[in-house]
């Protein structure tokens, strides 16, 4: 790849800065002055050994990809050598001249209460009265722009030198954001033991857009609404620290970010900043949310959807401040460089307990990290994770130096609680499943004695084992064998594996959604050959007809409960009648079963719709497109619809105010979803949730 015979390099941005091109320039600069001088005459005598001047440190070794450095032609040693000393003369003398006294620290205007200059927290330098943030290289000559980059360098590394030593003996200053910390002794415990982030892991670069010096000055709260203490307290700390912020559903969050973004938007004038949320549904509700928090002109504002062309979607990076977007088309805008990244001074993360693996979250915070971008991020969820590992992995993937940790009963916030009434409803398993069950049982007790015998799985109940811990056991036993197993009982033990694989998951299915859910599965299954290994089992075909008949007596028993509470609740008080309740069950079939179901209620009591995602893949019930649910959701807000029976994507930060009573018909999901669903009730009045059992 040719280089070009003049590089403008912003010499602010060291990591940036291109050391093989420079040294690429002086090799060609000494070509030329080889080629153009008269060949020198022969030395009478060895010429002495050259004094070795005091040269920048070479920059790190390129990696096995970069092109690697070539020296001139031979012949050009002596106009190399010269060449060099110049730049070397040329370097003693600017930096004597650049050295003088460091200038007197600028006193800072006075703050008000509660207001902290910028610069205080992770990923945001300080900024000094007089100068912007941005700062475009002037052309200079190769010589100006190894003084200027490697004098940086060490002034940088004497003052990281001079930081890192008084945090580490305990001095004073600003204190290290510690995650962990909540807003009282209770809230404490989620985060315990889970480290923030150091700062130091990162290198940023400068800001690339300009700070408004007067707006900086102070930041803005409404107080056209209640001022609640803790919600101070977090957008304090979300304005000059990466904050991770676990609060209760219905306690404000997003005011807290609409906070947090209007007063970037005052800082910064050219900024860009940007809130993300998992949905569609999510993104139109937090735009409404944002827009009646403060006071963000519309015309700066602009709801970035995938289904827009990238030309399309290219203009409105550019002319647009404030980004709601999913964090897909986020992250393939930056890929694909139409979204400009250097301006962003914000990122807003909601439902961030996502951020795990390669999800679109944690890779969009590894492009912008590896970018060097000087942004501010704040995180929001109830729910950041059921376990310490899981917690870390968030603050570790979002790049997180504060976590703030409330629950319902902290002392800040229980005031602004309403009552949530959890009730666990047993629901009778009745004798046609029963018999199915056992029936289950009796096909899958064989292929766990063999396993057992074999020493490859534990001794646990036979009606203990789940799909997934099978799989586990089957992948550790392919990996490492038993040596003492013959190859024809390898075989044997093999089959056996995914045999019950789908068994155990049949009989899941069974116990959490009933007969016919559970036959539904089970013929799938069949037919994509996962069972095939059972086509001659008599006693599998035993099982699988006794299922179709108990599936086409009647509805199951959880259905009936289910109608049977919906009734109850609406004819319990006449002040019901405009309440709302949301019916949560995990599988697509699962929800339009219930959703049939309900069919034959009055419709003046009960109007229920589906919520369903928008992805069709594989034998999936068809989705709802992202206009088809905005639409279900705005008649549900109205009235339209009293019933939403929805799956996953009705748990994650609906805000409904009017639900009264979560139905979960399904309970064994993990202690996460559970929390994510109970907090669909009881925010503005008091709710109700009913777990069937």
């Amino acid at each position: 790849m040719s280089v070009p015979p003049r590089l403008s390099v912003d010499f602010y941005d060291d990591d940036g800065f291109d050391w093989e091109a420079a040294v690429q320039e002086i090799d060609r600069a000494c070509a030329f002055a080889s080629a153009s001088a008269p060949a020198p005459a022969p030395a009478p005598a060895p010429t002495p050994a050259p004094v070795h001047h005091p040269l920048p440190p070479r920059p790190p070794e390129p990696s096995a990809s970069a092109p690697l450095h070539r020296p001139p032609a031979a012949g050009g040693g002596t106009a190399r050598q010269s060449t060099l000393d110049r730049f070397v003369d040329s370097f003693t003398k600017r930096r004597l001249e650049k050295e003088r006294p460091a200038p007197a620290p600028v006193q800072a205007a006075s703050w008000g209460v509660g207001v902290e200059p910028v610069g205080g927290g992770l990923g945001r330098p300080g900024v000094r009265a007089g100068e912007g943030c941005s700062g475009q290289a002037n052309e200079r000559a190769v010589e100006d722009r190894f003084i200027e980059s490697f004098t940086r360098r060490q002034q940088e590394k004497e003052r990281a030198a001079s930081e890192v030593a008084p945090a580490l003996a305990g001095g004073q200053g600003r204190p290290a954001a510690r995650a962990g910390k909540g807003c009282s002794g209770r809230g404490n415990r989620a985060g315990k033991g889970c480290s923030r982030r150091p700062s130091m892991e990162i290198e940023y670069g400068l800001c690339a857009v300009s700070l408004d010096h007067e707006a900086v000055k102070t930041w803005i709260y409404p107080t056209n609404v209640e001022v609640r203490e803790y919600q101070k307290y977090m957008v304090e700390k979300a304005l000059f620290t990466n904050t991770l912020i676990a609060l209760p559903t219905g306690l404000g969050k997003t005011f807290i970010a609409a906070v947090v973004m209007y007063n970037y938007f005052r800082w910064f004038p050219e900024g860009k900043i940007i809130f993300t949320c998992p949905s569609r549904p999510l993104v139109t509700q937090q735009i409404e949310a944002c827009h009646n928090t403060v006071g963000i002109p519309q015309e700066w504002i602009i709801d970035m959807k995938g289904d827009q062309c990238p030309s399309i979607r290219s203009v409105h990076w550019k002319s647009k401040r404030v980004f709601f977007v999913t964090p897909q088309v986020l992250q393939n805008d930056i890929q694909s460089g139409i979204c400009m990244v250097q301006q962003i001074v914000c990122l807003v993360i909601d439902e961030a307990h996502r951020a795990s693996g390669n999800y679109a979250y944690c890779m969009v915070i590894r492009e912008l990290l590896a970018a060097r971008v000087p942004l501010r991020i704040l995180a929001l969820t109830a729910t950041p994770g059921s376990k310490h590992s899981d917690i870390q992995s968030v603050i570790d993937n979002l790049n997180i130096s504060e976590l703030i940790y409330c629950d319902e009963e902290d002392s800040r916030v229980n005031q602004y609680v309403n009552t949530r009434k959890v009730e666990l409803v047993q629901v009778p398993f009745g004798s046609d499943a029963t018999q199915v069950a056992d029936m289950l049982l009796d096909i899958i007790r064989p292929h766990i004695n063999r396993l057992r015998d074999a020493g490859v799985i534990d001794h646990r109940d036979y009606s203990n084992w789940t799909q997934f811990e099978l799989l586990k056991f089957k992948d550790k036993f392919k990996e490492v064998p038993p040596p003492n197993i013959h190859e024809i009982e390898r075989g044997e033990i093999e089959r056996s594996f995914v045999i019950l694989g789908p068994l155990c998951h049949t009989r899941k299915l069974l116990l959490s959604h009933g007969t016919q859910f559970a036959h539904g599965y089970l013929d799938k299954r069949l037919k994509g050959g996962s069972l095939n290994l059972m086509h001659k089992n008599e006693f599998f075909w035993r099982l699988k007809e006794k299922m179709k008949l108990s599936s086409s007596h009647s509805i199951t028993p959880k259905v009936q409960e289910l109608k049977r509470l919906m009734v109850e609740h609406f004819n319990t008080d006449s002040n019901l009648k405009d309440s709302r309740i949301i019916i949560f069950s995990h599988y697509r079939e699962s929800v339009n079963e219930i959703y049939c179901s309900l069919q034959d209620i009055d419709d003046k009591l009960v109007r229920p719709v589906e919520f369903i995602g928008q992805s069709s893949a594989g034998n999936q019930l068809k989705g709802q497109s992202q206009k088809t649910q905005q639409a279900i959701l705005k008649k549900f807000r109205s009235g339209v619809y009293n019933v939403l029976v929805a799956t996953s994507i009705g748990e994650e930060g609906l805000d409904i105010i009017e639900v009264d009573l979560v139905i979960c018909f399904d309970a064994n999901v993990s202690p996460l979803r559970m929390i994510q669903r109970m907090g669909r009730t009881g925010r503005k009045n008091e709710g109700r949730v009913d777990i069937l059992l």
